[in-house]
């Protein structure tokens, strides 16, 4: 080997130990950066995070999630942390993606209790408290009857057939034509309420027999004072 070939695998060997060297040395400063970066922030923990949104509710299910790392500090007690707390629940409202999944943003599904049945009716979506009524809503249910074709002592009534019942789903607007004007169309939604046997029947005849059945949406635990179940107006007579 002459000089010439001797002094380039020198510089060879100098350019690879250098290589080595810097190499060495940036492993090293990302073990310090990540090693300041965990003792900052902390021990990480799992959270759930939407990766797919959730309309209202809707069940919110593991196919909706993805698990993420997130600093035990900066935790409250109000994550999700284990999908066992999912079970049945639904979004309280629509759920974005990217969103960290929380306790308030679900709540229980509506259940049928012992002896109730579950019977749907369409509402027009004018009467039907023009869209606030959702799932798990308490609401009041009114018909109105006209007046007999014959019979002077008959008379128009406005009536509350039911008393604080349970909406358990609320259907997607569609469009109808009405049942007592030909050319009209109506604009109405399917309302799914849970009741007793009773209740089944009083709603089934108003919804076959009234001229319009009304949603009102009830608050508070009771009425102040009773009201009135039934208003009807009587012609005068000779009327």
């Amino acid at each position: 080997m002459n000089p010439r070939q001797r002094r380039g695998l020198l510089l060879v060997i100098v350019a690879a130990v250098g290589a080595l060297v810097v190499f060495v040395s940036v492993l090293a400063y990302v073990g310090r950066v990540r090693a300041d970066a965990r003792a900052s922030v902390g021990e990480l923990t799992t959270v759930f995070q939407v990766q797919s949104a959730v309309a209202a509710y809707q069940a919110v299910t593991v196919g909706n999630l993805r698990r993420v790392g997130v600093p035990r500090r900066w935790m409250s007690g109000a994550f999700v942390q284990s999908v066992a707390e999912l079970q049945g629940t639904v979004a309280a409202a629509d759920i974005p993606v990217g969103a960290y999944l929380q306790r308030g943003m679900v709540v229980p599904a509506p259940e049928l209790q012992p002896g109730q049945r579950e019977i749907a009716i369409m509402i027009d979506a004018e009467a039907g408290v023009a869209g606030k009524v959702k799932p798990g809503a308490t609401v009041d249910v009114y018909s109105t009857f006209d007046a007999a074709q014959q019979g002077s002592s008959s008379a128009a009534c406005a009536v509350r057939i039911l008393n604080r019942v349970r909406v358990i789903d609320v259907g997607n607007l569609r469009s109808e034509p009405d049942a007592q004007q030909q050319g009209v169309v109506n604009q109405v939604v399917p309302v799914t309420f849970a009741l007793d046997s009773d209740e089944t029947l009083k709603l089934t005849y108003a919804e076959s027999f009234s001229r319009k059945v009304r949603l009102a949406l009830v608050g508070g635990a009771k009425d102040a004072t009773p009201p009135f179940n039934r208003l009807c107006h009587t012609p005068e007579a000779g009327k």
